[in-house]
């Protein structure tokens, strides 16, 4: 291949921004490349022996081929879509056929637009690689002398031959000589520039430049002078009224028997896609800020989704110790029942015995319905306070005497370690009463046989402090923290588990309406203490607390 038809398919390569390519000959011989940039022979084995093929069973339709399933998957397979495919020249006395081929490097080219910018390049290079087979002229590049005027003259010719293309091209498109000075440059480039072909003419390039840039520019220009590779780079351009313009700039060398002779640019007008970029740019912290929202919004639906699985799966295992204890408490009142009802030999002892068991069967009954009622007048958010002054170690006492028969079932001895003077504090002594209730119950039920609890009160400055300790199976570390949450149940087997007993939600409810302090310490297997402080003077204000 001569020089002229090297440059003409650099031209080629540019407008159609082929990132590769080549001219392919066909005969009933076989074929050959004739040239090709941007990749080597070996790629395009496979689809030159498809396209071979096609030949021998007749000729080649280029609308038609590059559609076919077998040359569709060889270009995708080697991501050089799209494809675009066209007949050069047909030399008849030859049976000789010459296609070129290009391989874009944009996803949208080869659109009509850009169809009619190739083939109008097409026509020139179909006549020169016309006369370059057939020996009817002498390679146009070699007439031209090596002087100064070289360039110049190159240009011209390509101004003639290539003129349609330059006229509808929406790139500016500008040749330089080796020197940087203008050669040509198209309409595009006139109208933006608001510059007459005159005053172009012989102008440097450099003078178009915004002076900040000439700097960055010369050393681009020079790297592809003397690297003779393809290099990209941004600039702004000044037109005659003063507008500056954004340009991007993809240049070339253009070469003559194995000299520069000069460069070929094709310039992007990039105003509209900066433009676009800085309104991008100050959308991204709104979209970033609406993603954060969004993503706070979805975590908080999880989250609620989750506390509603959980609140869910807790009522069914609330409901179901409940319905458990009232099953297992009045299968042992009937049971002892129809035993004394029906045995009539049983005696006095046993019926006795029997009674005695029915009567506590009964009382816890009793107790776990207050529970589920004490609970349910919660769900109202609302605890009657009654202020009195309360004799706190009285109430205590009470409260062991009342626990004694449970305590001494099970051999747990039950002891209470208190100042010698009486404690007095403002409270509600019902409420208060429950508290202490509920935490020695639940100490009871949950030691073994011939455990201990203990139960102290400290008279601090301004409170008093309620302490209440056992022996028992303890509580896990990780079920402490819940202890006082609505239908939390600690993570133990059933058979560890006799009864629900009274809710530490409700104990944890009057003691914060008493303005108090309860925290709790255990271990498995050693135990568990629980700590109740309140104030001696009452900081309740009204009679109701909702809570």
């Amino acid at each position: 291949m001569n020089a002229l038809i090297e440059n003409t398919l650099q031209i080629i390569a540019r407008v159609s921004s082929s990132k590769k390519g080549y001219l392919l000959q066909l005969t009933e011989q076989g074929y050959k490349v004739l040239t090709i940039w941007g990749g080597a022979n070996e790629e395009f084995k496979h689809l030159n022996d498809l396209l071979f093929n096609f030949y021998k069973k007749g000729s080649i339709d280029t609308e038609k081929v590059i559609n076919l399933p077998s040359i569709t998957d060889f270009v995708k397979e080697k991501s050089l879509s799209p494809f675009f495919i066209n007949e050069l020249n047909y030399f008849s006395e030859r049976n000789l056929y010459i296609y070129i081929l290009l391989f874009s490097y944009e996803e949208d080219e080869f659109t009509d637009v850009c169809k009619t910018r190739i083939l109008s390049v097409l026509s020139i290079l179909s006549q020169q690689i016309k006369d370059w087979f057939e020996n009817k002229t002498e390679r146009l590049l070699s007439s031209y002398s090596e002087d100064t005027l070289e360039g110049e003259k190159i240009s011209n010719e390509w101004e003639e031959k290539f003129n349609t293309l330059i006229k509808t091209s929406p790139d500016l498109i500008i040749l330089l000589d080796d020197s940087g000075k203008i050669n040509l440059i198209n309409r595009t480039g006139k109208d933006i520039l608001e510059y007459s072909p005159e005053d172009l003419k012989g102008k440097h390039f450099l003078e178009l430049v915004e002076k900040e840039d000439s700097s960055a520019v010369t050393n681009s220009l020079n790297r592809a002078l003397s690297d003779k590779k393809q290099i990209k780079f941004r600039t702004h351009l000044c037109s005659l009224s003063g507008q500056i313009f954004p340009f991007e700039f993809s240049c070339s060398t253009i070469t003559g028997n194995g000299k520069v002779l000069g460069l070929i640019g094709i310039g992007k007008n990039i105003t509209e896609k900066l433009k676009y970029q800085k309104e991008l740019q100050s959308l991204k912290p709104k979209l970033i800020e609406r993603e954060r929202l969004l993503n706070l919004e979805r975590a908080r639906f999880e989250q609620q989704k989750s506390v509603i699985e959980e609140l869910n799966r807790l009522k069914y295992d609330f409901i179901s110790s409940v319905s458990h204890e009232f099953r297992t408490t009045l299968a042992s009142i009937i049971g002892f029942s129809e035993t004394i009802e029906s045995d009539k030999d049983l005696s006095d002892s046993m019926k006795k015995e029997f009674n005695r068991v029915i009567m506590s069967e009964g009382k816890r009954l009793a107790k776990l319905i207050n529970y589920l009622l004490d609970n349910s007048s919660l769900e109202d958010r609302l605890i009657l306070i009654n202020i009195t002054n309360v004799e706190v170690l009285k109430l205590v006492q009470g409260v062991i005497d009342a626990n004694y028969e449970s305590a001494y079932i099970k051999n747990i001895t039950v002891t209470f370690e208190h100042p010698s003077e009486e404690i007095i504090i403002e409270a509600d002594r019902e409420n208060l009463y429950q508290v202490i209730s509920a935490l020695l119950n639940n100490a009871i039920r949950f030691t073994g046989e011939f455990g201990r609890v203990k139960i102290i009160v400290n008279n601090l400055y301004n409170e008093v402090e309620i302490i209440v300790s056992d022996t028992g199976i303890g509580i896990p570390e990780r079920d402490q923290p819940y202890l006082f949450q609505r239908f939390f149940r600690v993570s133990r087997r059933m058979s560890e588990m006799p009864s629900i007993g009274v809710g530490l939600v409700f104990v944890k409810q009057i003691i914060d309406s008493h303005k108090g302090l309860i925290t709790v310490q255990s271990e498995v297997g050693s135990g568990t203490t629980f700590v109740v402080k309140l104030p001696k003077r009452s900081k309740i204000e009204k009679n109701e607390v909702k809570i």
